[in-house]
């Protein structure tokens, strides 16, 4: 019984000076390139879904600015024809219409401008 004690007091003696075998350099860069890894794969998720996103939105715009191009062209084709008939409805009124009227001369002197004074007959042009 005495050599199993001896053998045991033995083997904690040795126990206690031994040390935990040191981590390899290999194995902590092998473990730091596992965790940039698993960044990388959690940033391009990512980027996935921003993606999309931006898609989404894109092809939003282009939607409304199609929608609105249209419009103003419609709104655009609308005005013409409204154009087309002002100036249809001009063109079909006669210069004359039938009333005599008078167009004066501006006078250059202010006394002149102030009243009708002086016989305007001979001054002014009957348009019939």
């Amino acid at each position: 019984m005495k050599n199993i004690l001896y053998i045991l007091i033995l083997f904690a003696y040795a126990c206690q000076s031994t040390t935990a075998q040191k981590v390899d350099d290999t194995i902590k860069e092998d473990q730091e390139f596992e965790a940039l890894l698993k960044k990388v794969a959690a940033n391009n998720a990512f980027s996935l879904q921003v993606q999309a996103k931006a898609q989404e939105t894109q092809t939003q715009i282009v939607t409304q600015t199609v929608e609105k191009i249209t419009t103003l062209k419609q709104e655009v084709t609308i005005l013409k024809t409204e154009l087309d008939e002002v100036k249809a409805t001009l063109d079909s009124v006669s210069a004359d219409t039938g009333v005599s009227f008078l167009i004066l001369p501006i006078s250059k002197d202010k006394k002149d401008r102030s009243g009708l004074s002086g016989d305007h007959d001979s001054t002014a042009r009957r348009i019939h």
